[in-house]
């Protein structure tokens, strides 16, 4: 299990920073799709970085 820092921003506001725990960054992407305030909610950009 790995550490992933994330930011989701919407042009330049930052909409979420967290850190999630996940097996790769396709469990961290599905995660903040399914159970975060991101769902039904326009983004721009998002960065999954390891810790």
């Amino acid at each position: 299990m790995n550490e992933y820092n994330v930011t989701v921003k919407n042009g330049s506001t930052l909409i979420l920073s967290e850190i999630i725990k996940a097996e790769d960054e396709r469990e961290v992407l599905g995660t903040l799709l399914i159970t975060s305030e991101l769902f039904n909610q326009p983004f721009t950009e998002i960065r999954i970085l390891e810790r």
